[in-house]
């Protein structure tokens, strides 16, 4: 029989040559959603009001994926579901939106308003620190607003978005533009990575940067499209 010492020696060179683990979020970040007893109606006050950039512009923001009718978009960090009825009318109820979040009391709340308003193709899903819990192969958009910066653990989060993503899917994040002596200082200090970093990591990951999607009216968030090859 054939030793297995070779083939075990292979597999701990493989794994000392990985790329290491990207740093990430700090958990406190997130501890706050993952409350059972969250105030939902807090956080939909603070995410889906006047003041916030993406609320304003959400319409434009979800025109720009370019979604079509029988898609599955995934929106990764859903919150309270500010993008769920606009990616629900792009895709049709052909389509799929899994409205994925971290937060049980969040998704319990994707849950009823998408119940509350007939949208049957919202899939809420209760995702952790380090999967999107997606089955493999199921997503054509990925989406990620404002949440890029939560991620705890991006190289495994990236790697289960790639799982997720057919062959040629698009990957859409939307984030804070980071620029020290320019941005404000919850920016500076809430978002741990800059425009460039955030691709450097992504195209690091195995995705391919495509293009910057121009949104009217968003002065502090970017727009960016990957491809998964």
């Amino acid at each position: 029989m054939r030793s297995l010492a070779p083939i075990r020696l292979l597999l701990l060179l493989a794994a000392a040559c990985a790329a290491p683990s990207l740093p990430g979020a700090r958990p406190e970040l997130n501890r706050e959603f993952r409350k059972p007893d969250a105030d939902v109606a807090h956080y939909v006050e603070l995410f889906e009001g006047e003041s916030r950039e993406i609320a304003v512009q959400r319409d434009g923001i979800a025109a720009a994926l370019g979604l079509r009718p029988g898609q599955a978009v995934a929106d990764i960090g859903a919150g309270t579901g500010l993008f769920e009825e606009p990616l629900a009318r792009a895709v049709g109820t052909q389509g799929v939106v899994w409205a994925v979040d971290i937060a049980p009391a969040f998704v319990e709340h994707l849950r009823q308003r998408a119940a509350a308003a007939g949208l049957s193709q919202v899939r809420p899903v209760l995702c952790d620190d380090r999967s999107t819990g997606l089955p493999q192969g199921s997503v054509d958009v990925a989406f990620l607003c404002d949440t890029y910066h939560h991620l705890e653990h991006p190289s495994d989060t990236l790697a289960s978005l790639r799982d997720a993503l057919r062959r040629g899917g698009r990957l859409v994040v939307v984030d804070f533009e980071r620029e020290p002596g320019t941005s404000r200082d919850w920016v500076l200090e809430h978002v741990r990575a800059g425009r460039a970093q955030t691709v450097a990591e992504i195209e690091g990951a195995g995705f391919r940067l495509v293009r910057e999607l121009p949104v009217e009216g968003l002065v502090e968030n970017y727009v960016i499209e990957f491809a998964r090859p």
